[in-house]
């Protein structure tokens, strides 16, 4: 509590006690001996934040109406699988960055046909004109990802596949509204694709890449329509399967050249003993017995 009261937002705990006039000897005399008369208000604090803890993920799974927040898709309870995942140190991950972007130009896909089909209910937008960055839908059409946007009184669509690196993400992106054009600014690397006119698709930020964009509307039976090339067609165009991130697409692992220094035995150098500074802080840089890095927690 001590911390949270006088530290700088995001400060570490060891960036903070270095900082700290008189560093660990101060604090010790502040937390045992009471040194500022505050111990008592720090316990009462500490007892509030106990006292109203609870776990969020429980609550949302046991909250039909909060789960529903949390599905991978908006029009379906169907599920696909967005990436490989590959052992790491004996642990499973996600694959890595593909080391190459999606540079095909999907703004100018000529489709043979297209169709307006129903895809999911208006009623998942309420209240969409309201909030600043509108609400956005995550939708499956056969194998395909789709994003659909409410914002600023129109809808709005364009496949979900963000090509840089070949994320499904845009529909979790910000919207960017400048000069009459919207845009999409995908949440990991902001890039930055038009939503509408003439250039719609076209990324602002990166000329190689570009995204399908789709007619959209609402209609007087509830349902918010998308004029769509065949699923099958659709699919061999913007398939997740074709566009997931496999092993071999993947950037390499991060740790190849860390396990190397560290051996086979994921051991290292034995490090020096940290020097003591006179704050009782640990020398920064010094290699603690034992380890081959340094880590800044």
């Amino acid at each position: 509590m001590f911390y949270i009261r006088t530290a700088d937002k995001l400060q570490r705990t060891a960036r903070w006690l270095e900082a700290l006039p008189g560093g660990i000897n101060y604090l010790k005399s502040v937390i045992l001996d009471d040194s500022l008369g505050i111990c008592s208000s720090l316990e009462k604090q500490m007892e509030e934040l106990v006292g109203t803890f609870f776990d969020e993920w429980k609550e949302a799974i046991e909250e039909p109406e909060r789960e529903k927040k949390f599905a991978q898709f908006d029009n379906t309870s169907e599920t696909l699988e967005n990436m490989e995942v590959e052992l790491d140190r004996g642990q499973e991950r996600p694959v890595y960055w593909a080391k190459d972007s999606a540079k095909v130009d999907f703004k100018n896909t000529k489709w043979t046909s297209l169709s307006w089909q129903p895809i999911i209910a208006a009623s998942h937008f309420a209240g969409a004109d309201q909030a600043p960055n509108g609400i956005s839908a995550t939708i499956k059409r056969g194998d395909t990802q789709l994003a659909i946007f409410r914002v600023k009184g129109r809808y709005l669509a364009s496949q979900q596949m963000c090509p840089h690196k070949r994320q499904f993400v845009l529909s979790d992106g910000l919207i960017g509204d400048k000069d009459d054009k919207l845009w999409v600014s995908c949440p990991y690397h902001k890039r930055n694709f038009e939503l509408v006119g003439e250039q719609a698709g076209r990324c602002q930020n990166d000329e190689e890449v570009s995204i399908a964009t789709f007619e959209v509307e609402e209609r007087a039976d509830g349902m918010v329509y998308l004029k769509l090339p065949p699923v099958h067609e659709l699919d061999g165009v913007l398939g997740t399967k074709k566009w997931m991130v496999k092993k071999a697409d993947a950037m390499e692992s991060q740790f190849v050249k860390l396990d190397a220094r560290l051996g086979a035995d994921g051991v290292g150098r034995r490090g020096r003993k940290p020097k003591v500074l006179e704050n009782g802080v640990a020398e920064r840089g010094a290699i603690p017995a034992g380890g081959g890095i340094s880590i800044d927690w």
